[in-house]
């Protein structure tokens, strides 16, 4: 693992992902999957496998003030399978979308936990607004909220992460 040289170039920045779950294409999803199971598994077995997960997601119901309703897209929050299929999406999409920018370090550091992204980038190769319209772009359901940093400090999850001259400071948030 390299460790990343933080310079005065840099900048951190965060990003949201705005209702993760009732976005998540389904069927794009389970054709993730698929291609996904069947470079380590058999035919028959993926087959099976990709069969069980159309039932399971698509019996997404919900009750509202003695209303049931089914949505028209999304994985149900709060089912187990939820957070695996989210998972295999944004995996997806990272591997086809982002792992280019850091490979060309446009994006020094990428990292994500669930919905939220934190960046670390170079200033004089790109701007918050480019990394937003470039990552908003990539699925029409992904829609990201961003954070600029303030005084050389984001907060991310329960951290707050402060750019120093030379590597960061990460403190409690």
């Amino acid at each position: 693992m390299t460790k990343l040289k933080i310079t005065p170039n840099h900048r951190l920045l965060t990003l949201d992902i705005k209702d993760l779950y009732v976005n998540i294409p389904i069927c794009e999803t389970i054709k993730i999957t698929k291609s996904k199971l069947l470079k380590y598994s058999d035919t028959q077995t993926t087959n099976q496998i990709t069969a069980l997960l159309e039932i399971i997601l698509n019996q997404n119901y919900f009750s509202f003030q003695g209303q049931i309703y089914q949505p028209d897209n999304g994985v149900a929050m709060g089912s187990p399978i939820s957070g695996t299929m989210a998972e295999i999406c944004l995996q997806h999409l990272e591997n086809t979308h982002v792992k280019h920018l850091i490979d060309s370090n446009i994006l020094s550091f990428y990292t994500r936990y669930v919905d939220d992204i934190l960046i670390i980038y170079d200033s004089t190769l790109t701007t918050p607004d480019n990394i937003q319209q470039y990552l908003s772009t990539i699925h029409n359901n992904i829609q990201l909220s961003l954070t600029h940093e303030n005084n050389h400090s984001v907060n991310f999850l329960d951290l707050t992460v402060t750019r120093k001259p030379s590597h960061l400071d990460i403190s409690i948030y």
